[in-house]
C-alpha cells in the first residue's frame, strides 16, 4: 500500500484539501473579465494556491502561469502586484483583472492557442 501512483494522488488530494480548509479568507473583487465563469473559478483557485504557497509576487505569477500553461492552450501572461498599469491585446475570453485582498492580479492569453513545432 502506498506504492501505487493512485495512492500518491490520493495523498496529494488530501494535502490540497487540507490547505484549502486552512486557507485564510480572502476578499475577491473581480475588476474586469471576459472569461467564461468556469475558467474564472479555476483561475481564482490557481491564484489562491499561489498565494498560499508563495510570498513574492514573481513566484505567485510564475505558479499561476505554469498552472494555466499546463491546463489550457496558448501563451499566458500573468502580472501580480499592488501598483501597475497595463495596455495589452488579449485573446477574447481570456482576460481576468482581479483583486484578492490587497494583491492585484491581471492575466490574459495572447498568441496562438496551439504551439506548433518547427
Amino acid at each position: 500500500m502506498g506504492d501505487r501512483p493512485e495512492d500518491h494522488d490520493d495523498e496529494d488530494d488530501g494535502v490540497a484539501k487540507k490547505k484549502r480548509e486552512n486557507r485564510p479568507v480572502r476578499k475577491v473583487c473581480i475588476k474586469d473579465t471576459d472569461m467564461p465563469p468556469q475558467l474564472q473559478t479555476d483561475v481564482i483557485e490557481f491564484i489562491q494556491e499561489g498565494l498560499d504557497d508563495h510570498k513574492l509576487p514573481k513566484d505567485i505569477a510564475r505558479y499561476v502561469k505554469t498552472k494555466l500553461d499546463e491546463t489550457t492552450n496558448g501563451t499566458w501572461h500573468v502580472l501580480v502586484g499592488c501598483h501597475f498599469a497595463c495596455n495589452a491585446t488579449h485573446d477574447a475570453g481570456t482576460l481576468l483583472n482581479v483583486l484578492l485582498d490587497t494583491t492585484a492580479i491581471l492575466l490574459f492569453r495572447n498568441g496562438p492557442p496551439q504551439k506548433t513545432s518547427a
